[in-house]
């Protein structure tokens, strides 16, 4: 069983060493946000489920998340 956690853990199609992540939501002052490579910060959001959503939309829209299949 592999006990790293997913930021320790190479992604699929990835090979050698696993490159340094960080988690992409944070909070500030009560407000939250997102990070991107891309264009950087988004936000504010009031609570980190509008962030989250936010976020996949955000991935799925680059085409790097695909939405859920019902």
């Amino acid at each position: 069983m592999d006990t790293r956690t997913t930021f320790q853990q190479n992604r699929y199609g990835e090979q050698g060493p696993v490159p340094a992540r960080r988690n992409r939501l944070y909070s500030l002052n009560g407000e939250w946000y997102f990070l991107t490579r891309e264009y950087g910060v988004f936000g504010p959001y009031p609570d980190v489920l509008t962030a989250r959503g936010e976020l996949k939309l955000y991935l799925r829209r680059l085409g790097i998340v695909r939405s859920a299949v019902s």
